[in-house]
């Protein structure tokens, strides 16, 4: 339960991003435009829960921000995972990691169910700034392996391009 507040109860973060929601069952790739929006919401959300709180942002407040999202994401039907490889726990980290550019970037690795039984890899890129909080950058395929850009036909098993050459 959130704060009392002139004797009403204020909603929690998890509350408020209750309200959203993804489909539960498996997705295609036309429902990308719109899990794209609802994802931009739940950032406007939480930066509006922030802002609507009046304290000082700090990467504390920025780490419960993200750990909400983070949250609500593995909440969601259509998602299989959703993984960040930043220590988001480690507020200490976030200079080097989050911040190293400007605005910060913090990037998401989820797995979507998609129709026909497939799970396929997108990433989503926040832009984190103490003034902005959360935007939604980008939500896109992820062709890379371990965040290195894989070039069009390249075998999900690369090892087997040795063996299994054409």
């Amino acid at each position: 339960m959130g704060q009392r507040q002139q004797g009403q109860a204020v909603p929690t973060l998890a509350e408020k991003l209750a309200k959203f929601a993804l489909p539960s069952e498996p997705v295609a790739e036309k429902d990308m435009a719109g899990i794209k929006d609802v994802i931009g919401s739940v950032c406007a959300e939480i930066s509006a829960s922030i802002k609507s709180a009046g304290q000082k942002v700090d990467n504390e407040v920025l780490k419960q921000g993200i750990l909400g999202l983070q949250d609500w994401l593995k909440k969601q039907g259509c998602i299989e995972k959703a993984s960040t490889r930043y220590d988001v726990e480690s507020t200490d980290k976030y200079a080097s990691q989050i911040f190293f550019t400007y605005p910060g970037t913090l990037p998401f690795d989820i797995d979507f169910k998609m129709a026909g039984n497939v799970k396929k890899p997108y990433r989503l890129l926040l832009y984190v700034t103490k003034i902005d909080l959360f935007t939604l950058a980008s939500l896109v395929e992820n062709k890379s392996l371990a965040g290195v850009p894989v070039p069009k036909g390249w075998p999900k098993n690369s090892w087997s391009y040795w063996t299994d050459r054409p």
